[in-house]
């Protein structure tokens, strides 16, 4: 397996039929980190050991006989697995799976060989377990998510078949000939620790926003073409006077995009509108936001974040208890600026989308209609836009702002990190629709037609700028 990944090499992972193997080396790694735990707790059997001879959180004080160890590991997977709500999508759970074996494989944790190599094939033959939507607060990690993934490890809980048959977990590893494994002292907590489920949502959001934003482009360059726009507001000479990257490479692609599509309108009006005029400095904006995301979540997909971990840095390892790494402060900021962002995106297509609709605006066909009165043309369809803009609105407030103190104020400030990729995720595909409205709307602006029902037709579109297949059409047009 790669040392380092990027955040595209981990989706394509995830949706792919590609196996992971641990090199000899990681195997060597992972063995050796166990055997320096075990040599850390023969020395001194006596000493507390945070979640390996010790309750967690509050009851840290509380300790765990050595005679009930391997009872504590299952316990403590079990009292984790809680989360409620629907399953997340498998390939959402396959990124978890990954993270957590690239965090394990790294050689910093007291997780047994064994247990890891469980977990690389079950993700390699499709054995994804059923993870609930809700729980985590994204502080010592995704708990509750990672719990769940433990519990089919241990032979509990269910998995999901890509038929979205739900099965045991039992079942599905006897069928494929495996066995679960009985965790040893400190595996529990080895496993419940991470930001798997952050980082996982963090992958696909980036990578579908990187197409989002190139697709936005193309379709506002579309727009622009059809409502006359000026084209020397994206003049080089122009950006290159406040050259922020994102702005002067959205400029770049619009000059690009209108010199192959000759407009043979002019506009109106004496002035284009902020909506056609700004869009390198809006789109660019979210470029912004991107190319950050997207370094921190490649530190984060090549990073160590669990709790304990054993530390080479000596002549003897030793054993480090009150790691924070786990913490998702960072990935939750991350989310909510490209919430954000992304609520600039398809605020700005919905304002295009009315000034193609609107006549006095446009010099068009009111709505886009053929015959309007009899037909109302995509009228309706701008509600929708407005609709999906005001829910992205409310969404968008920022959840790294909030924090609720839990386990008897142990664990007193958390990130809400995921909630902040949840709802992020959800603000991108309400924006994907945005965008899929406004090509609709561009289309029809070349030739209006009479009505048909747009539902399936919003939702085909929304797909393809999903997967990029509407850049690649638009590019080719």
């Amino acid at each position: 397996m790669k040392d380092r990944m990027n955040y595209a090499e981990f989706v394509g992972l995830c949706r792919g039929h590609r196996r992971l193997r641990l090199t000899e080396r990681e195997k060597a790694r992972v063995t050796e980190s166990r055997e320096a735990f075990e040599g850390i707790l023969r020395v001194d059997r006596e000493e507390p050991r945070y979640g390996i001879n010790t309750g967690v959180g509050a009851l840290l004080r509380r300790r765990v006989p050595a005679r009930r160890m391997r009872e504590f590991q299952r316990k403590l997977i079990m009292s984790h697995a809680c989360g409620v709500g629907s399953p997340l999508a498998r390939d959402m759970v396959r990124g978890m799976m990954l993270h957590m074996i690239l965090n394990l494989k790294k050689g910093h944790s007291v997780i047994r060989l064994p247990t890891l190599e469980l977990l690389v094939e079950m993700f390699n033959r499709g054995i994804i377990p059923r993870v609930p939507e809700k729980g985590s607060l994204g502080a010592s990690g995704d708990l509750i998510p990672q719990a769940h993934i433990a519990l089919a490890l241990i032979g509990m809980g269910d998995v999901v078949w890509e038929d979205s048959l739900i099965i045991p977990s039992a079942s599905a590893l006897e069928e494929h000939g495996l066995h679960p494994v009985e965790l040893e002292a400190g595996e529990a907590i080895a496993l419940l620790n991470g930001t798997s489920m952050m980082t996982s949502y963090l992958a696909f959001l980036v990578y579908h926003t990187s197409m989002l934003a190139d697709t936005a482009d193309v379709i506002a360059a579309s727009t622009a073409a059809m409502l006359g726009c000026d084209p020397r507001s994206y003049e080089d000479e122009l950006h290159r006077l406040r050259p922020h990257p994102g702005q002067v490479v959205t400029a770049s692609r619009l000059r690009h995009i209108l010199n192959e599509r000759k407009s043979q309108r002019k506009s109106p009006l004496l002035q284009d509108a902020y909506s056609l005029r700004c869009i390198p400095q809006v789109h660019g904006a979210l470029r912004e936001a991107l190319a950050r995301g997207e370094d921190i979540l490649n530190t984060e997909i090549n990073s160590f974040g669990g709790n304990p971990l054993i530390l080479f840095d000596g002549k003897q390892p030793r054993m480090l208890e009150g790691s924070g790494n786990f913490h998702g402060q960072i990935l939750a900021q991350t989310a909510d600026s490209l919430s954000v962002a992304l609520c600039g995106l398809a605020g700005i297509s919905e304002r295009r989308i009315e000034r193609m609709l609107n006549e006095k605006l446009s010099g068009l066909p009111p709505f886009l209609a053929r015959g309007g009165g009899l037909n109302t043309g995509l009228m309706i369809a701008q509600y929708l836009a407005a609709a999906l803009v005001s829910e992205n609105k409310t969404l968008a407030h920022p959840a790294s702002v909030d924090s609720i103190s839990v386990s008897a104020g142990q664990e007193d400030f958390v990130s809400m990190g995921a909630w902040a990729v949840r709802k992020a995720w959800q603000i991108l595909t309400n924006t994907e629709y945005v965008i899929a409205i406004e090509a609709l709307c561009a289309e029809q602006a070349r030739e209006p037609q009479e009505d048909r029902v747009l539902s399936e037709e919003i939702e085909t579109t929304r797909r393809l700028i999903h997967e990029g297949g509407l850049l690649d059409h638009e590019t080719n047009s």
